[in-house]
């Protein structure tokens, strides 16, 4: 039976903090009971066989995951679930791909040594997913897709005023940068404006996706060229009717795209 992510009477989020070392689980179960509000840690776990069966037999409403045990071995862990009802915040001690695909899902994260202040923002949100019991398990999944060397991430999380949308790749045209900003264009017409800058969407996307770098602030879908000039300069028109030039040291790598969709 599916299980409603939700507090209990007393209104209080009961946690699960999954770690192999026990100073970090000690530092965390110390910040959180000093400055957090509501959340009570119910157990932990110092492997990730424990942590499985913790969280069948306790049903966690919030996990504190460390990244880093296993050697990744705790995607494939949560993969094994049938549904994810639990809120998730990951702990890392340093940036790596997995945590680039933490941040495109719109999923929460914490740095070693853990920031109170980031700590509190991340426990604070969680409390308001589960106590408006909203989806959480679409955005886990998606990330675990995009971890998955055989596959591509189909989707990108996007926030839209207070709830997030999952847009399908394979309707996006093109992803054009603005400084700090991109925008994803759609063959339906809608334009998503998300707060992450073309190089980061490169490293998403990776080197087999449908998408290919143009120019310095344009990820373009092969997929939706309509046409290109063969001369120089290299002009693309797009489904939409846009066009781009792509710059000379990246015509080779368009070509080369186009040939690997035929």
């Amino acid at each position: 039976m599916k299980r409603e992510i939700g507090m209990d009477k007393q209104n209080i989020i009961r946690a699960l903090i999954v770690d192999d070392e026990q100073d970090g689980r000690e530092v965390l179960r110390h910040f959180i009971a000093a400055h957090t509000e509501g959340v009570q840690v119910m157990a932990e776990a110092a492997n990730l066989p424990e942590a499985k069966e913790l969280i069948v037999t306790i049903n966690p409403d919030l996990v504190f995951l460390d990244i880093h045990m296993g050697a990744g071995h705790i995607f494939s862990m949560l993969d094994e679930f049938d549904e994810i009802n639990f809120e998730i915040v990951f702990v890392t001690s340093y940036e790596q791909y997995s945590l680039t695909a933490i941040k495109f899902n719109a999923l929460d994260y914490l740095l070693k040594p853990i920031d109170i202040f980031e700590l509190k923002a991340a426990v604070e949100k969680a409390k308001k997913r589960v106590l408006g019991k909203r989806t959480y398990e679409a955005l886990v999944r998606n990330m675990l897709d995009s971890l998955d060397m055989e596959t591509q991430p189909r989707k990108v999380a996007v926030h839209v005023g207070d709830s997030v949308v999952l847009v399908a790749l394979s309707t996006v045209i093109y992803i054009e940068a603005d400084g700090n900003y991109c925008t994803m264009v759609t063959i339906t017409g809608e334009k998503y404006i998300v707060t992450r800058m073309i190089g980061e969407f490169e490293e998403y996307l990776g080197p087999k996706s449908d998408f290919v770098r143009i120019n310095r602030s344009v990820l373009a879908s092969v997929s939706h060229i309509v046409k290109y000039s063969k001369g120089f300069p290299c002009m693309l028109t797009m489904a939409d009717g846009k066009i781009f030039e792509v710059a000379r040291r990246k015509k080779a790598d368009v070509i080369e795209k186009l040939g690997e969709q035929k």
